[in-house]
C-alpha cells in the first residue's frame, strides 16, 4: 500500500498506479500482490480510501491546533482552520487529493466512511467538517446543522482547490492565490449559520 501511495504522491494521481510497478517497488512477486488486491481497481480503491484518511488526519491536526469552540469567534476560527487545511492538503498533495475521488463515494459513504478513510482520529474528513459546523451553529445560538450545510462549505473548498490545481487559478502566484483563498474562505466562514442563504427555500 505504501508503495502505491508513494507513486500517487510522485506522479500526480491514481492513473499512474499499476500493480506491476507496486510489485517492483515492494520487491514482491505478482502472486504475493494478488493476495492483497484482486486487481488494479481494488488497489486504487484502497489508495483512495487511504488518501481520504490522510486528508482527514490533516484536518484533525488543524482542528487540534485551533482554539476550542467556546464562543462564536473561536468556533468560526475553527471552521476557517478546517477549510484552510482542506485546501492546503489538496494543493500541496495533488496526487493524493485526486486519488480520494477515484472511489466515487456517495454522500452516505462520506458520513460512514471505511476504516481506511476515517484517518487516525476515526471520524473521516466530512464528519469533521460536520462537527465543526455544528460547533459554530451551537456557538451562534443556532439549532442542528441542516444536512446540506456541510455540502455548501465542502463544495467551496473543493472548487477552490480544483481551480488552483487544474483551471483558472493555476497560474496565480502563491501570494495572489493566498489572497484569493482567504477571500473565499473568510466569506464562507462568515456566512455560517446558513439560514439566511436558504430563506424561503425547502429544507
Amino acid at each position: 500500500m505504501q508503495e502505491a501511495i508513494a507513486i500517487v504522491r510522485e506522479e500526480g494521481g491514481p492513473d499512474s498506479v499499476s500493480l506491476r510497478e507496486v510489485q517492483r517497488r515492494a520487491g514482491v512477486s505478482p502472486a504475493a500482490a494478488y493476495r492483497h488486491f484482486r486487481d488494479r481497481e481494488a488497489l486504487l480503491l484502497a489508495v483512495a480510501q487511504e488518501s481520504a484518511g490522510l486528508l482527514a488526519d490533516h484536518l484533525a491536526a488543524a482542528l487540534a491546533a485551533a482554539p476550542a469552540p467556546v464562543d462564536a469567534s473561536a468556533a468560526r476560527a475553527r471552521l476557517l482552520a478546517a477549510c484552510e487545511a482542506y485546501v492546503e492538503f489538496a494543493t500541496r498533495n495533488p496526487g493524493l487529493y485526486r486519488a480520494v475521488f477515484f472511489s466515487g463515494e456517495q454522500i452516505d459513504e462520506l458520513l460512514s466512511p471505511s476504516e481506511r478513510a476515517r484517518g487516525s482520529a476515526g471520524d473521516g474528513g466530512y464528519n469533521l467538517l460536520v462537527a465543526t459546523l455544528q460547533d459554530l451553529a451551537t456557538a451562534t445560538g443556532g439549532a442542528a446543522v441542516n444536512q446540506w450545510d456541510p455540502l455548501v462549505v465542502w463544495s467551496c473548498c473543493h472548487g477552490l482547490a480544483m481551480l488552483r490545481l487544474d483551471a483558472a487559478l493555476r497560474a496565480l502566484s502563491e501570494q495572489d492565490f493566498s489572497r484569493a483563498r482567504d477571500r473565499v474562505l473568510h466569506t464562507i466562514a462568515g456566512a455560517v449559520p446558513l439560514e439566511t442563504l436558504t430563506h424561503g427555500q425547502p429544507a
